[in-house]
């Protein structure tokens, strides 16, 4: 028997935590058993073989998530019977998202706008979580996650969920800015990506 344990329970969840390397991070430690361990979601996100696993999760300057998993202890036929809630990390059931319609430009003169994104899913992905990033004109590369405040002259009402919504724009400070919108699930769903942009352009 594992010195970690074969089970998904809070104990044997702290045993491998401190196997876990000590850094500035702060690291899930999750179960995987071998249905997890063969499913492309959490291949996507580094793992890949049942046991107890550290992970975190960061946004690049590029605005893309980026996986960091350590592998603590491999189990060899763990028990599948789940207890700790972790499948935002380790999927228990294939799905997918995907997007049927996509962000569309807009052009704004009345101070105020709406951008809107329609999903369908397959498969059981759970609920649905959206983070959207701008990208100011004349960058090409940094995408930047939305905060109601992030950027002057303009008000983010809606921006964790299909729809975002703007308001209170004033000026044409933002003209060209380019909007995207990053999708994952409570089901563990492999992230996907808009399409493209859509392009803000201030109007007169």
């Amino acid at each position: 028997m594992s010195l970690y344990g074969r089970t998904d329970s809070t104990a044997n969840q702290t045993k491998a935590g401190r196997a876990a390397v000590t850094d500035s991070n702060t690291r899930t430690i999750v179960f995987v058993d071998n249905t997890e361990a063969q499913l492309e979601e959490n291949k996507s996100r580094g793992i890949t073989s049942p046991g107890w696993w550290a992970y975190d999760t960061y946004t690049d300057m590029h605005g893309n998530t980026r996986h960091k998993c350590e592998l603590l202890v491999f189990i060899a036929d763990p028990d599948g019977t789940e207890t700790l809630a972790d499948d935002t990390i380790a999927a228990d059931v294939a799905s997918a998202v995907n997007i049927t319609v996509q962000p569309a430009n807009s052009t704004s003169s009345s101070g105020a706008g709406t951008y809107t994104l329609t999903t369908t899913t397959t498969g059981t992905p759970g609920a649905l979580a959206y983070v959207w990033q701008r990208q100011l004109a004349g960058e090409d590369q940094n995408w930047t996650d939305i905060s109601a405040s992030l950027d002057t002259g303009i008000t983010y009402a809606d921006f964790t969920t299909a729809t975002l919504a703007y308001s209170a724009l004033a000026s044409n400070a933002l003209d060209g800015t380019k909007f995207r919108v990053k999708i994952t699930s409570a089901g563990g769903t492999e992230e996907v990506i808009s399409d493209g942009a859509a392009t803000l352009t201030f109007g007169t």
